[in-house]
């Protein structure tokens, strides 16, 4: 259950933030309302989903051009924002990470391939096609496996030789828009980790690539999700949890009473969401 308190505070000076935001924090202005919101791994999902409907080139193209929304956990609470998507929940995923004794949620399940949305209509192409489809301007999901949310930096796993999805959207000229849950955010260079695998030689168990998202990417986590609806400043305060709060985040906002009030009936708006699969 989300705890969300709002108060009235006055703070002065500027806090360096020197990590998940990476630039400087503006102060808590006197009248200015604070929140706090906890979040699920699914509700943040479920949140950044949201937000993507309310983002203004998504708006757009909904009207006219062109979007793919790539296989993926995040992705298919995108899909059933944008076109209903209703499937099983491990239909619209291929690579995916379970804990050790948890088989593959995608087994025997009927297969679903990238959506592709043109003029606001959903069409049947292959994943290829989807691709080709695409031009500047158009948009493609892509989420990711990690984040370096102050470099600005994504990565996903990829097992296919060729590189899979990662290696098809090297090719369009859309715009590629990563949405990604801040429960992924790591430290270091993710630069650094990919060139570490690709040297990898053949190891006990195997073990996956990490392809790096080109810088050009737009990331897109929880807090841009609350960006979409409100005119706030949002910050990290607390990861993790027990009782199913494990992997979550909490987030600490604060701005306008009534832009904060706008972001709180986003998150009550989440509230409750099931685990993507149990």
């Amino acid at each position: 259950m989300m705890s969300a308190i709002a108060l009235f505070v006055a703070c002065t000076g500027e806090v360096k933030d020197s990590g998940a935001t990476g630039q400087s924090l503006p102060k808590i202005e006197e009248g200015d309302a604070v929140a706090n919101v906890n979040l699920t791994v699914a509700e943040g999902k479920r949140l950044i989903a949201k937000g993507i409907v309310n983002h203004p080139q998504i708006k757009r193209l909904l009207q006219k051009g062109t979007i793919v929304i790539t296989n993926g956990t995040t992705n298919t609470y995108i899909a059933e924002e944008l076109v209903n998507l209703d499937v099983p929940h491990g239909s619209f995923v291929t690579g995916h990470i379970t804990p050790s004794d948890r088989g593959n949620i995608s087994e025997g399940l009927p297969r679903t391939s990238y959506i592709t949305i043109v003029d606001g209509e959903r069409v049947e192409l292959s994943a290829a096609e989807a691709m080709q489809k695409t031009q500047k301007g158009d948009v493609v999901f892509k989420g990711a496996n990690l984040l370096n949310y102050e470099k600005k930096q994504a990565a996903a796993c990829i097992g296919a030789p060729s590189g899979g999805t990662m290696a098809l959207i090297q090719e369009t000229e859309a715009h590629v828009i990563v949405p990604v849950g801040l429960e992924k955010e790591t430290f270091g260079d993710l630069h650094a980790y990919a060139k570490l695998f690709d040297n990898c030689p053949e190891g006990i168990t195997p073990t996956p690539r990490i392809w790096v998202h080109s810088e050009n990417v737009e990331i897109f986590t929880e807090i841009e999700a609350l960006k979409t609806v409100a005119t706030i400043n949002v910050a990290p305060y607390a990861a993790g949890g027990i009782a199913g709060r494990e992997g979550g985040i909490s987030l600490i906002i604060y701005g306008k009473p009534e832009e904060v009030q706008k972001a709180l009936d986003l998150v009550a708006s989440v509230q409750g969401e099931a685990p993507f699969v149990k």
